[in-house]
């Protein structure tokens, strides 16, 4: 069964930050069906539907004119803001490895866009392919597909500076007005109607040293980072999209779920049983792991927590929670074998670390 697409929020940081330079983003990401904190820098590493980018694309060109949007945003957009993947190619020596580690990490930024190099004479071609259906005349998704256009372009002038022009690119969508006039792709041979999205890169830059930056850490590591990547399953990208989602205020319905991932309820319902699972169980599951957390890393009161959770007292919380894990809460946290770290009171407990686990990889 097909996966839901998933990708990083850092994904549409740089979309965000170039709306709220020419005007506020706020409404645009309210059209695109996205929370307000998503933008957040805490939140760059939370997983959101991969139509999002399209999605935040399109609301605003339905209430300003900007002339190729995609592509300016694109190759505007600071790598670093993309988060863990952003850091992990600004940090390489050169431009070849930072190409490779963009080709290497692709996967685990998106679910459904993967990067490869691809040697030619004296140049190499970094191309990015969508993996799912969509309609290439479609202005959101064209916008969408410039905007990747504009990052890889974006990448290469790290070495190659901001005046840097590629010599041919190619792009998946039918011809858009006016991008043949950006200045950024001025002398270019562009073909549009491809198979996959290309720019071609000079042999000669490979080697070329990218500025230097401070040494970055990566919090919990990229192995970690590795290991919440966007899931390939159908259930599995479901419940990834529920713990996004349990950042926000409550838990969320089935129908904010459906919603989110843009199906219908009864699709979505339809999809999750043949997989053997319900709504309600990827919720439990989501509550396990948030109440597991915060027993390991804090001292907060289970009663809290339970509260937290949405339940409405300590017992049936407990009872829930020898179901997921054979034994009371306060066994789990002794039997944990760390220390709590702190205290954390009230609203804060199970959501902080809902937040933290999502959004600071």
């Amino acid at each position: 069964m097909p996966y839901v697409p998933l990708t990083r929020a850092g994904t549409i940081a740089p979309i965000v930050a170039f709306l709220d330079r020419v005007g506020s983003s706020s409404p645009f990401l309210a059209t695109a069906g996205l929370p307000p904190w998503i933008a957040t820098e805490a939140a760059s590493e939370a997983l959101i539907p991969g139509t999002s980018p399209a999605r935040l694309l399109g609301a605003a060109l339905r209430h300003a004119d900007i002339p190729n949007l995609g592509l300016t945003v694109g190759e505007q957009t600071d790598i670093e803001i993309l988060g863990t993947f952003g850091r992990l190619i600004r940090s390489a020596p050169t431009l070849g490895a930072a190409l490779e580690s963009a080709v290497r990490y692709s996967t685990t930024i998106t679910s459904n866009r993967p990067l490869r190099l691809r040697p030619r004479g004296d140049r190499v071609d970094l191309c990015m392919s969508v993996a799912d259906r969509f309609d290439p005349r479609d202005v959101a998704w064209q916008q969408d597909n410039h905007f990747c256009l504009g990052l890889m372009i974006a990448v290469v002038r790290l070495a190659a500076g901001p005046s840097w022009r590629p010599a041919e690119v190619h792009l998946q969508t039918d011809e858009a007005p006016g991008l043949r006039d950006a200045e950024s792709l001025a002398g270019a041979r562009i073909a549009f109607g491809q198979r996959e999205t290309m720019v071609a890169v000079p042999r000669a830059l490979l080697a070329t040293h990218l500025p230097p930056v401070p040494p970055t850490e990566i919090p919990g590591g990229v192995e970690d980072w590795i290991s919440s990547a966007p899931a390939r399953s159908f259930a599995a990208s479901i419940r990834q999209a529920v713990e996004t989602l349990s950042c926000g205020e409550d838990y969320p319905s089935v129908r904010k779920t459906a919603d989110f991932v843009g199906m219908s309820v009864r699709t979505l319902q339809r999809r999750l049983a043949t997989t053997g699972v319900s709504h309600a169980k990827l919720v439990a599951q989501t509550r396990f792991a948030a109440a597991a957390a915060v027993l390991k890393q804090t001292n907060a009161k289970i009663l809290d927590l339970a509260l937290d959770l949405g339940y409405s007292d300590h017992a049936n919380f407990t009872r829930a929670f020898r179901r997921w894990a054979g034994c009371s809460p306060q066994e789990y946290r002794s039997g944990c074998g760390r220390r709590p770290r702190g205290r954390k009171r009230g609203k804060s407990a199970a959501r902080s670390t809902s937040r933290k686990r999502l959004g600071a990889r």
